[in-house]
């Protein structure tokens, strides 16, 4: 949901305004609601005014074993990189919204502070063709390389032999890379938006910078490149988190309990209207025999007098 206001910024044609008239009356409609991060919590409390008690927040998780079995592999590594460089990895589509372009800026500010870096930008989109314009008219050809759609297991191999991923989107409801990413060992870097902001703890798990700001993603990036104590307590952190609140266990438990809460709200809410559907015959009843009393009395008051 939500693709309107926020991947499009607002709504620009009949269909768009259909597609947002029928989520008002789904949500609308609907017992509870589930969305996969408080921000989208927010978003649908704003836009369609539904009650906040409403709202349930059940995260997205991932498969906390996609990375059993997958050890950082040497020779694909040098495909992208030398072994002395750094690679930092950006991985998802190729949109505005993903906030690749803030990446880009921020490498001259990046190979300033620690120059055997590389940056790695994995996967397809509309932009791609506009950001290899805006690496080439920076004079980054050597230090940006583009790999294209990867299938799974490149990309699981891919995060084992990156030393940072980036996620620097300006809109993003969730988040699911950021998960792999701290999952597979390698600190993360996401910008303060959405549920991307509510993932990562500042210092903590992974490093935040300001959304569209690239001197902020180069601080953070360096940051972490030249902290190697930094960088060993978010990884373990980051992945105990993962593990503890992103597995799918947990979430199919919190599923199956709004699940539970929104068929009993509704067993519940029958029997009211049963009752009240009750009370209302016996009341209509009343009134009748009561009104029967009325006109029998009044025929024998007439019977009396004749």
């Amino acid at each position: 949901m939500q693709q309107n206001h926020g991947r499009n910024s607002g709504i620009h044609d009949e269909t768009q305004r259909y597609i947002n008239d029928t989520e008002w009356m789904l949500t609308y409609e609907s017992t509870e609601v589930i969305v996969n991060s408080n921000y989208m919590k927010r978003e649908l409390q704003r836009l369609f005014g539904l009650p906040f008690e409403k709202i349930n927040v059940a995260p997205n998780g991932i498969n906390i074993n996609m990375f059993n079995g997958v050890e950082k592999d040497y020779d694909f590594r040098r495909q992208y990189a030398l072994d002395n460089e750094k690679i930092i990895l950006f991985i998802g589509r190729l949109v505005y919204e993903k906030g690749v372009q803030h990446l880009i800026s921020a490498m001259p500010k990046i190979l300033a502070g620690y120059h055997d870096t590389k940056l790695i930008i994995a996967g397809k989109g509309g932009m791609i063709d506009e950001l290899k314009a805006q690496v080439n008219s920076m004079g980054l050809g050597n230090k940006v390389y583009f790999t294209g759609y990867m299938d799974q297991k490149q990309v699981c191999k891919m995060y084992k032999c990156a030393d940072v991923s980036v996620f620097p989107s300006t809109y993003e409801p969730f988040g699911i890379v950021a998960l792999e990413a701290m999952l597979s060992g390698i600190p993360v870097v996401v910008s303060d938006v959405g549920g991307l902001n509510e993932i990562v703890e500042h210092g903590v798990d992974g490093m935040k910078s300001y959304a569209g700001n690239a001197n902020s993603i180069a601080d953070s990036i360096l940051e972490l490149l030249y902290n190697p104590a930094l960088v060993d307590n978010v990884v373990k952190k980051a992945k105990l988190k993962v593990k503890n609140e992103y597995n799918w266990t947990k979430i199919a438990q919190d599923t199956h309990f709004i699940y539970q809460k929104a068929i009993c709200q509704t067993m519940a809410e029958r029997q009211k209207n049963q009752i009240a559907q009750e009370n209302a015959k016996k009341a209509k009843r009343a009134k009748n025999t009561e009104t029967e009393i009325t006109n029998l009395l009044s025929f024998r008051k007439r019977q009396a007098y004749a």
